[in-house]
């Protein structure tokens, strides 16, 4: 049994992306697919749409503004997610549901959690 698992974490100027528990990997102990995201303040990551990939989103710290869009009625919604709140909240994200994540009042991080891996052939660009 592995005790440690080692990722590498992705580093741009809006902050990082580093996977957590992937299938992707041969050292995975389940099948999901995780990775925690940093967002630096007043930066915007995301900004895409998956076909068939769903994702539930939560904080880990600071507060994050999740827009989200359907591609196909064109409703929007918007989420704020807040560690400090009360009540911890996970967001669904189903496909075809554009979203962005955006740091607000400082540094943020949320935690991704799907049933498959990232595909890039399964993500769209989308500006929000």
């Amino acid at each position: 049994m592995k005790f440690v698992l080692n990722r590498k974490k992705h580093y741009s100027p809006s902050g990082f992306l580093a996977e957590l528990v992937s299938s992707k990997y041969k050292d995975t102990p389940f099948k999901i697919h995780s990775y925690i995201v940093k967002i630096n303040s007043n930066w915007v990551r995301a900004e895409h749409y998956h076909k068939k990939k769903e994702e539930w989103i939560a904080p880990v710290f600071g507060k994050t503004l999740l827009k989200m869009k359907s591609i196909k009625s064109k409703k929007k919604k918007e989420c704020l997610l807040d560690f400090e709140d009360k009540k911890q909240k996970i967001i669904h994200v189903p496909p075809l549901w554009a979203h962005s994540i955006k740091a607000i009042n400082g540094d943020s991080a949320i935690v991704v959690f799907s049933l498959i891996p990232e595909n890039k052939k399964d993500t769209t660009p989308y500006e929000l």
